[in-house]
């Protein structure tokens, strides 16, 4: 049987890390924009044309990528927090079947 061996702290900290990081793509983002668009008003028609067509492609697998990686931070935490919670119930389920364990008879008695 596998064995897991969690530590949501360190999890978190891996999370919050990425979500620092993933967060800045946005800026970077319009920063590449804004350089297409002036590359794009300084050229011909064909080659502004060009510059559109791959900026409009980029953009797509732009949102995707944010897209899934803002899928990825959520579900790892979810998962994180599903272990916390399962390892919680378990406490709580053997607590309770030690509560419920029958006291024997001292010896003798």
């Amino acid at each position: 049987m596998p064995r897991w061996d969690i530590q949501p702290s360190a999890v978190r900290g891996v999370l919050d890390r990425t979500g620092s990081v993933a967060g800045q793509f946005e800026e970077q983002m319009k920063a590449v924009n804004a350089a297409l668009a002036g590359a794009a008003v300084q050229s011909s028609s064909l080659v502004a044309n060009a510059i559109t067509g791959v900026a409009q492609a980029q953009t797509d697998s732009a949102r995707f990528i944010f897209t899934r990686t803002n899928a990825c931070i959520t579900g790892a935490a979810q998962a994180t927090n599903a272990y916390i919670e399962g390892d919680l119930e378990m406490a709580a389920n053997a607590q309770a079947a030690a509560n419920a364990a029958p006291v024997p008879a001292p010896p003798g008695g």
